[in-house]
Order: structure tokens, then sequence, then C-alpha cells
């Protein structure tokens, strides 16, 4: 009895979770704040290891094959066309057949050897269910505008300072670029003031004072000079700075508008130009791999892209943790062998040798 009560235990929270893995792929697409990578591994790491625990423990193969069946028809409620019960179909057999390797090589140990016997059909179970996420991930996506495809790989984070340090390598004068929170206007008025070095007060300025002094007042003293000399000269000075200031406006009203017209934003002046930069960047992305191209006719090649980086990120993933849960699947057969939950018998079997 307690047998039974722990098949059918095992075979409803392997379907259970696997309809959550499902899910869990739905809500990380189309949830903005889901788990885009820890509750689905999570997830999937159980149902690995109840599928493992399901296999051992189930000894009927057609139970199994409902139950995988099960979790496999359970994706439709989250997508459903024709390529993907083309996918669906695959995964299916091929998730078959590694139950079917992993129960035969049970069958054939002299001594069972769990971490064996898993290993021979593991690869093909992480290979359909692989298979399986990125057929959901694709078909959930491929209708989607890039602008909900792109934020997700952070791409202003990392081609924005890239940028900067590109331009300013190859324009000596964009060497300002470079510099961590550089502003929009504090950029347009150091290049300005790098254009405009002779702003200030010249040498021929001081002489041609000094030479109208001496002509208009030829008695005066030495220190006399100076005191009309100082006062004349904060007279240009103040007379520069009104010209400068009024400048420095024009130049950054000119300059904002140089920017908002590369940028396609309005711009106030206090964005940084890393991130001015960097969403030019990101727009010629999405005209290129976007969704809205130009010519309807044509589909965007952003979600083959994702979809196929997609699945060579899970399936080494899978790798790596499939270890884990071959240990974590040891112990919990430990476990109920010491609970007597289930048992091993010796018995005695006839076997074919050459001799």
């Amino acid at each position: 009895m307690k047998i039974k009560i722990l098949k059918y235990s095992l075979a409803a929270l392997t379907i259970l979770f696997g309809f959550l893995a499902w899910r869990s792929i739905d809500r990380a697409i189309n949830v903005p704040d889901a788990s885009v990578w820890g509750m689905p591994t999570i997830l999937f790491s159980l149902f690995f290891v109840l599928s493992y625990l399901d296999v051992i423990v189930i000894k009927k193969i057609a139970i199994l094959q409902l139950i995988f069946l099960a979790i496999f028809v359970s994706s439709f409620a989250y997508i459903y066309s024709f390529w993907h019960i083309v996918a669906v179909s695959l995964s299916y057999l091929f998730a078959l057949w590694a139950l079917l390797k992993i129960k035969k090589d049970l069958r054939l140990n002299v001594k069972i050897s769990l971490w064996k016997s898993i290993r021979t059909g593991s690869t093909l179970l992480l290979f359909a269910i692989s298979m399986m996420i990125t057929s959901q991930y694709y078909f959930e996506v491929k209708d989607l505008d890039s602008a909900h495809l792109i934020p997700q790989f952070n791409v202003g984070a990392m081609t924005g300072g890239l940028t900067t340090k590109i331009i300013s390598a190859m324009n000596p004068q964009f060497k300002n670029l470079d510099q961590d929170g550089l502003t929009v206007d504090q950029f347009i008025l150091q290049t300005a003031q790098g254009q405009n070095q002779d702003s200030g007060i010249s040498d021929n300025m001081n002489d041609q004072i000094d030479q109208t002094i001496e002509r208009s007042n030829p008695k005066l003293t030495a220190a006399q000079k100076n005191i009309l000399k100082e006062e004349a000269l904060k007279k240009v000075s103040d007379t520069n700075s009104e010209i400068s200031k009024g400048q420095n406006e024009l130049i950054l009203q000119e300059g904002r508008n140089k920017f908002s017209e590369i940028s396609g934003t309005d711009l106030t002046g206090s964005e940084k130009v890393s991130d001015v930069l960097s969403g030019l960047v990101n727009r010629k992305i999405n005209q290129y791999l976007g969704s809205g191209l130009s010519d309807s006719e044509k589909s965007s090649p952003l979600p083959y892209i994702m979809a196929i980086g997609l699945f060579l990120t899970v399936l080494p993933l899978g790798s790596l943790l499939n270890t884990l849960w071959m240990l974590i699947v040891e112990l919990i057969i430990w476990i109920f062998i010491k609970s007597e939950l289930i048992s091993i018998a010796k018995i005695p079997v006839e076997m074919e040798v050459i001799e």
C-alpha cells in the first residue's frame, strides 16, 4: 500500500511541477518583474529529480508514458501552434527514448548503480526539455516587437561605455567624451571652449589700453595709469563675460538640438552622453534586428537568434546541474530504502555469456 501511495504521489508531483515549469517560462517572457532564471531553474530542477524518481520507482512503462504525455501536453496551455505541436512530439519521443534507456540499464545491472543508469538517458531527456523550452520561448516572442526583447540583454550598459571609448579614440577632439557622468551640456561647453581658447584678454589688448591711456593723459603718474588700466580691463572683462554668457546659451541650445536629432528624443542637457549614445546604438539594433522592419514581408531574425542562444544556454546549464540532481535522487532513494518505502531484492537470473 505504501509503495502505491509513493508512486501516485511522485506521478502527481511530476505533472504538477512540469506544468509549473512551463508556467515559469511564460511568466519570464510576459511578466516584467518575474524571475527570468531563478524560478525556472528551481522548478525544472524539481521536475528532473521527480522524473528520475518516477523512472526508478514506477515499473510500468505505460504509466511513465502517460505521465510524460500529460506533462508535455500541458505546455499547450501557454502556446498552441502547429510547429509547437511538432516540437512537442519530437521532444516527447526523445524523452521516451531516455526513459527506456534508463529502465533498460536498471534491468541489466547485476548490482544497482543509479548514477550509471540515470546517465545513460539523462542527456536525451535534457535535450528533449531544452527543445521544449526553446519552442515555447520562440513561439511566445516571435510576434513581440524588439522593444520587449532587446532590454533583456541590457545593451545600453554594455554599448554606452564602449561607444564613447571608440569615438574618443578615433577623434582626439572628443577626448572628454569618456568621462564618467559627463552630461550633454558639459560636453557641448567643453567642446566649444576647446575651439575658442582665445576668448580671454590677450597681450595685444593690454598694449592697446596702455597706449590709449598714455595718449590721453601723458602727465598721469604710474600708479594712476595702473588704476585706469585695471578699471578698463575690468569693464572689458565684464563685457566679454556678458558676451560669453550669451554665446554659451546659444551654443547650448544649438548643441541640444543637434543631440536631440541624433538621439531621436528631446533633451534637456542633463542627460549623460554615454546614455544618449547607447540609446542611438539600441535604436540601430532595433532597426536591423527588430520586428518593425521597413519591409513588412520580412520577419525579424532576432527571435531566431535569441531562441538559439537560449537553447545553447539551457542545455549546458542543465548538464552542469544534472550532477546535483543525480546526487539528490540517490539521497532520496537511500531515504526511501531506510524508511522501508521501497526495498532492494536479490533474484537469480540467467545470463548469456561467451565461453
